[in-house]
């Protein structure tokens, strides 16, 4: 998910400089948002629904949300890739900045570049927190692999401390040889002074032991 995310970013940053110069040529939102603005629009909409707006009317607000909400979900779907469900909530959170913070603006084409550019940034934005939520959801994942498996060290030292309690000093130097220094029974036989043969009797017994010991 975390690659999909980056490379999904990347590839929309790709898309969105191509259209970025929307934000200093307003006539060309036109294009960037398939149909937007509307033919049927008044050639003063904008600057009436924009003004009602920063006066407080949510009529405004629903009038600008029924003209070109299908053209910007369609657009955000088309530059981003992504799906309906993606291209909504970036719908949902333009118009929440439009309600917020409404600019004025005197033609149509000014309306259209400033949904365009702020629906892109939003759509931006959205991979953004998306791939830094990845990235945590990543990093505990592997903190709690890391905590998990000392845990799991931690249970298995004190099972072998308790099982080896009835062990004498010797008996732990030939497991600690044999086990955890990895030495041969020939090479711990030289370094004891005996035969091989006795060392393997020895850990025999000890494992037996052990084993009882677990069983119990």
């Amino acid at each position: 998910m975390l690659w999909n995310a980056a490379s999904s970013l990347r590839a929309f940053d790709q898309r969105s400089k191509r259209h970025s110069r929307n934000d200093a040529k307003p006539s060309e939102a036109k294009e960037a948002l398939t149909s937007l603005p509307s033919p049927s629009l008044d050639e003063n909409f904008a600057a009436r629904v924009t003004d009602a707006l920063r006066a407080g009317s949510r009529a405004a607000l629903g009038e600008m949300y029924d003209h070109f909400a299908s053209d910007v979900t369609r657009s955000i779907m088309r530059l981003t890739k992504r799906d309906q469900s993606f291209a909504l909530d970036c719908l949902q959170e333009t118009f929440m900045k439009l309600a917020s913070n409404p600019p004025r603006c005197e033609t149509n084409a000014q309306l259209a570049a400033w949904l365009q550019v702020t629906a892109l940034n939003t759509a931006r934005n959205m991979f953004v927190a998306e791939r830094r939520r990845n990235q945590r959801e990543t990093s505990y994942a592997g903190n709690q692999l890391r905590a998990d498996r000392a845990h799991e060290a931690h249970q298995v030292d004190e099972i072998l401390k308790a099982l080896t309690q009835s062990l004498d000093d010797a008996e732990r130097d030939l497991l600690r040889l044999r086990y955890a220094s990895g030495l041969s029974l020939g090479a711990i036989a030289h370094s004891i002074g005996c035969h091989p043969s006795r060392i393997e009797s020895a850990l025999r017994r000890v494992v037996a032991r052990l084993r009882e010991g677990a069983a119990s």
